[in-house]
């Protein structure tokens, strides 16, 4: 008997099935990850005070200004942000000055934490702020790790992604792109 019951019970299995599929794989493709754009109106990146991990102070609403901004919110706890890293330490060397790549390090994060977090080197692939109240990450929606936001050179938030993203995969290079000469300003 195939009732509107059986319907809506197979649609729910199924997409139980792709989320599992998803997380199965590792990091999801720009589609698979959420990856949203064309907000109708982008909101504004806010403005907070944030140290750096130097101790200097680092305005949020400045951080935009660059073609396109990847503002990604990450822990050092968080195994998907560190599955994430490498891709996103990979577009910041190779996208030739057109994105920035930010992180946020959300929560307290103790001296012995970051340390191994950043490694034996003991740098960081792009730069990082500090967001230990998440007082900003609160601003800005955050509801899991890792979220990244995609901002334009105005400051406006035009997409947003939950969860990891392979950032070197060809279809989330494209949609990057896309930003950058149609919404970025160029």
């Amino acid at each position: 008997m195939a009732g509107p019951f059986h319907y809506a019970l197979t649609l729910f299995v199924a997409g139980v099935l792709f989320v599992i599929g998803e997380a199965a794989t590792g990091m999801p493709s720009a589609s698979g990850a959420g990856l949203e754009g064309d907000l109708s109106s982008p909101p504004a990146l806010p403005s907070m005070a944030l140290r750096d991990l130097s101790g200097r102070r680092v305005d949020t609403a400045r951080l935009a200004g660059q073609p396109l901004l990847i503002l990604n919110f990450m822990a050092p706890w968080c195994a998907p942000c560190l599955k994430e890293i490498p891709t996103l330490s990979r577009l910041a060397r190779t996208s030739e000055g057109t994105i920035r790549i930010q992180g946020v390090l959300e929560g307290p994060v103790g001296p012995d934490a970051l340390r191994r977090f950043l490694g034996k080197d003991g740098g960081a692939p792009f730069p990082l702020v500090l967001d230990p109240s998440m007082a900003f990450s609160r601003a800005m929606g955050v509801r899991g790790l890792p979220t990244t936001f995609v901002v334009d050179s105005g400051g406006r938030i035009v997409s947003r992604v939950s969860g990891a993203v392979d950032w070197s995969d060809p279809r989330v290079r494209r949609y990057l792109k896309s930003f950058i000469s149609s919404k970025a300003g160029f």
